[in-house]
Order: structure tokens, then sequence, then C-alpha cells
């Protein structure tokens, strides 16, 4: 019981913040300028100072090289349930406007703010390489295939050619440049100065717990009574807590990887949805009123789904 609890300090955390965002909001100290605002800091600000010292924090050029084969099936898995949430969406007549976040909830998931407690909790210390393998994977579709389906939505279903100068302007975002800054410093072996690292974590320090508060701000401008849990609800929140550990679990007889690779994938696979999946939704004018309550009810149900994922696993 001890161990479910340490485990879910993570979901713990996400809950305070993001009602320290809904409680102030409703005191009349935030509005959606201010969530405007806020989304703006994270996604030109703090993330993309966030993606360059994690990559050069957590990894080298050899450990790198030596990970690479390993990165098979975590990018394998998230591919499987990216395809069994497109099928899923066209199956289920998803709303064009939102096939983007519904298809994201399918194959991207929250891996360190959530994910990181929960598997040094469940593993101990030896669990966490595994974990930034498949947070590097998560991280790089996200930032890529995820967003070009969540800018999407905000076209009024017209889906931009996938590849194109208009796809690469989309989705070139300031985050995804930091990440592959990161990517470059890291394989050419370079060494940022300690200021500049320190510098750089205090920045993107910020970019969790904003992104939070923004979800915590635009729940507050939601009439929770208008909530409706129809198939788009329904159907992204099984893609989240069911398709993606099972695309894992698929293909874990098919690519071989160690022990505790094979259960941290499938941990990291069933955490609740992306918080900057909300952020991106504001800043790119996609619905962010659907990206809001996917969010928040996958962070409530993960407070049953992550304990029993743990026993069954552990």
């Amino acid at each position: 019981m001890e161990g479910a609890i340490h485990g879910l300090q993570g979901i713990f955390e996400v809950i305070f913040i993001i009602s320290i965002g809904f409680i102030l909001s409703r005191k009349g100290w935030f509005d959606s300028n201010t969530s405007a605002l806020l989304t703006k800091i994270v996604m030109k600000v703090a993330l993309p100072f966030y993606m360059v010292v994690n990559m050069v924090r957590d990894f080298t050029h050899d450990s790198l090289v030596q990970i690479a084969p390993d990165l098979v099936l975590p990018f394998a898995s998230i591919f499987l349930a990216y395809f069994v949430g497109r099928i899923a969406a066209a199956v289920l007549h998803i709303r064009k406007d939102r096939q983007g976040i519904f298809i994201t909830c399918f194959f991207i998931a929250n891996t360190i703010f959530i994910g990181l407690p929960v598997n040094l909790a469940l593993f101990g210390p030896k669990s966490v390489p595994s974990v930034m393998l498949y947070y590097m994977a998560n991280t790089t579709m996200f930032w890529t295939l995820a967003v070009y389906h969540i800018v999407n939505d905000s076209t009024g279903g017209k889906n931009m050619p996938l590849f194109s100068m208009q796809t690469i302007k989309k989705v070139f975002s300031p985050p995804l440049e930091g990440f592959l800054i990161g990517l470059v410093l890291v394989m050419l072996d370079v060494k940022l100065p300690d200021f500049l690292v320190m510098s750089f974590q205090y920045v993107g320090n910020m970019a969790t717990p904003l992104s939070l508060i923004v979800i915590g701000i635009e729940m507050s401008l939601i009439s929770w009574k208008d909530i409706h849990w129809d198939r788009d609800i329904i159907g992204a929140l099984c893609g989240r807590f069911l398709v993606c550990p099972c695309c894992v679990l698929a293909l874990l007889p098919f690519i071989p990887i160690t022990d505790m690779s094979a259960k941290v994938f499938t941990m990291q696979a069933s955490m609740p949805a992306m918080t900057q999946m909300t952020v991106v939704a504001k800043s790119v004018g996609a619905d962010v009123q659907y990206a809001t309550e996917i969010s928040f009810l996958s962070i409530a149900l993960g407070l049953v789904v992550i304990p029993l994922y743990m026993a069954i696993v552990g």
C-alpha cells in the first residue's frame, strides 16, 4: 500500500498544481488572457530550455549509441498505438476538429512528471535508463506526429499534407527545436558550461507547473454539466489506458528487450495523457476544452488505473 501511495505522488502533485490554477481563476486572479500568456511562455520559453537541458543532462554520446537498439520497441509500440488510434477515430466517427487530440491520447503518455516517480517507486533507480528510453521516443513522437494532428484540428477538418513547408512551419515548434538542439549537442559531445545548464534548468522547470496551471484555468472556464461521457471521451480514455500498454505487450514477443525495460515500457504506456497537449491545443487554436477534459479525466482515472497496473506489472 505504501509503495502504491509513493508511486502515485506524481498524480497528487499534478492535481495539487491544477487546483491552484482552478481556484485562483475562480477567484478572478486568472482569466482566458492569462491562460494565453502562460501558454506562450511555456511554448516559446520554458519548454525549449526544458528540452535542451533534459537531453544534455540525462544522455551522453556513448549512452545514446549504446541504448539505441532498445529504442526500437518504444517507437514501434507508439507507432502501433498511433495507427490503432487513427482506425478508432474513423470507426467511432470522431469529429474532425477533435481527431488530433483523440488520436494523441492513444499513443502519447505523461512519461516524466508522473511516469518517472511511478517507476522509481515500483522498480527503483535501476529503472531510470528504461524510463528515459521511453521518454525519448514519446517526446519525439509528440512534438512531431501528435502536434501535426493537433494542428490539423484547428484547420476545420482540412488535413495539411504531411510533408510540406506549411506543415514544417506549424510542427517545427520551439520545443521541437530545443529537443533537436539538445540531441545535436549530445551527439557532438558538446559540454555546456555549468552556469548555462543550471540557468536552462531553472527556466525549463517552469514548463510543467505552468502547463498544469493552464489546465486548471481552462477547467475553471468549463461548465462541467456540459461534459458528456460520449464516445469522444470514453474512446480517448480507453486508448490511453488500454490500447497503448497493450501495444507494448503485443510487440514484446517479437522485439527482444530486458525484463526491466519490458516492465517499465508497459508502465510508461499506461500513464495519463500528456499535460502539454492542452497547451499545444490552446496555442494553435484547437479544441482546448476537449483537450482539458481529457487531460484532467485521465489524471483522475490514473488514481485507480496506475495502482492496478503497478500490481499487475510489479
